[in-house]
């Protein structure tokens, strides 16, 4: 599914072109057009078209979590959604992509949110006091932010991305850790199963 950015990304550029006209119905699965402007969704496992006012009623979203891109955003709502008792023996890898709890975040800011704050991937979210999950939350909105206008994400720091390292340990199994050089490590886990990559040393080990 894709994160939180793009999906605003997206969406910004189509509202010009889409907003207030008219859609043909008959094409709304895969092509929304209007006069002058056709766009076209591809690869999607799914496409529904809703009216604004009945998002409240949808059963996926009404569901969702404090979507970490919105201008009002809870981070309170978010932390009371991730202590829920349901989620308390999981893992905090697991909790962050539960778009129940809150929305936005994907499998690479997983990874990228958890290494820039320090936190093992595998620490069960009951584990965690309240300090800590306010600083996941905070890292992984400050960089959904800090990525919404960009076409390349971006997590690392301003003189790593000029070299070409836009990412910290994400897909960089084996690679050194930009913080200590240890080598970074990877992991499939949960249901559906997957992949976690993190830095042992900096974050602590497997469990």
């Amino acid at each position: 599914m894709p994160e939180g950015d793009t999906l605003q990304r997206t969406a910004e550029g189509l509202r010009p072109h889409l907003a207030g006209r008219p859609v043909r119905a008959a094409r709304a699965r895969a092509v929304l057009e209007v006069d002058g402007s056709v766009a076209v969704c591809f690869d999607a496992a799914a496409v529904e078209l809703i009216e604004e006012r009945a998002e409240a009623f949808h059963p996926p979203l009404a569901g969702l979590g404090p979507d970490l891109l919105a201008d009002d955003f809870d981070p309170a709502k978010a932390i009371r959604r991730l202590r829920d008792p349901a989620r308390a023996a999981g893992t905090i890898a697991e909790a962050l992509l539960d778009q129940r709890a809150l929305a936005g975040i994907g499998n690479v800011y997983k990874s990228e949110t958890l290494f820039v704050a320090g936190v093992g991937p595998f620490a069960a979210v009951g584990e965690l006091d309240e300090v800590t999950l306010l600083r996941l939350v905070g890292r992984a909105r400050r960089l959904l932010l800090a990525n919404r206008g960009r076409a390349a994400r971006v997590t690392t720091t301003p003189e790593l991305a000029r070299a070409g390292r836009r990412l910290c340990v994400y897909g960089r199994a084996g690679r050194p850790c930009p913080r200590c050089r240890a080598p970074v490590a990877s992991r499939r886990h949960g249901e559906p199963p997957r992949t976690t990559y993190w830095c042992p040393r900096c974050q602590g080990g497997d469990r």
